[in-house]
């Protein structure tokens, strides 16, 4: 298995040739991830013969797609991998992700079935305190439902819920079909445009 190390200070991050230095930024806490990965993809824009004008549009693209993958991964982990497989990165994983054919959505029901086989809930269904302690059941019911709202194309969330959820949530279940679909759609409310609703009493 080929790996890339992941390097916290990006101009630690020194690419020989024939690879491409990628960075994916966070908010809270602000730090970044950057990595050196084959840089085949790209270079297969050139052999391809691709027009110079729609190139750049094209690399930039798989920048992206590179950017969100490194991101999506990493979100996953409470403590960061210090390498990730280079497998990641390949030609198909790219234009999977940039077409968003990766991006499979769980419905209610579903998403219900992969929260109920969750090692988190399993954790504290059988925890002796939920059967003793009525507030911890209710907290219980109250991730339950914060979780299950994800499954609502419009649902509103504070950014203190979206912060809980994913605190909440064992690393066990972050590899899972729940864990990819709560963190996609936690990465997809965070970075929502914001519509103001203001509204000009001056302009009256």
């Amino acid at each position: 298995m080929a790996t890339t190390t992941v390097y916290t200070t990006p101009t630690n991050c020194k690419a020989s040739e024939g690879y491409r230095v990628i960075t994916a930024r966070f908010k809270n806490p602000a730090r970044s991830a950057t990595i050196a990965i084959p840089a085949t993809p790209w270079s297969n824009l050139e052999a391809a013969e691709v027009p110079t004008q729609y190139r750049a549009i094209l690399e930039a693209v798989l920048d992206s797609a590179a950017k969100t993958i490194l991101s999506k991964h990493l979100s996953a982990f409470s403590l960061w991998p210090s390498e990730i497989d280079t497998a990641f990165y390949c030609e198909a994983a790219l234009i999977e992700e940039a077409t968003g054919a990766n991006s499979d959505w769980l419905n209610k029901e579903e998403l219900d079935a992969a929260w109920r086989a969750s090692a988190t809930r399993k954790a504290w269904v059988t925890s002796p305190n939920y059967q003793a302690n009525a507030a911890f059941r209710k907290a219980v019911a109250h991730y339950e439902s914060l979780i299950l709202k994800l499954a609502g194309k419009t649902s509103q969330y504070q950014p203190s819920d979206l912060d809980l959820i994913l605190a909440k949530l064992k690393d066990e279940d972050l590899t899972t079909e729940l864990g990819s679909f709560v963190v996609r759609r936690i990465d997809g409310i965070k970075n929502r445009p914001v519509v103001s609703n203001e509204v000009n009493l001056d302009l009256l």
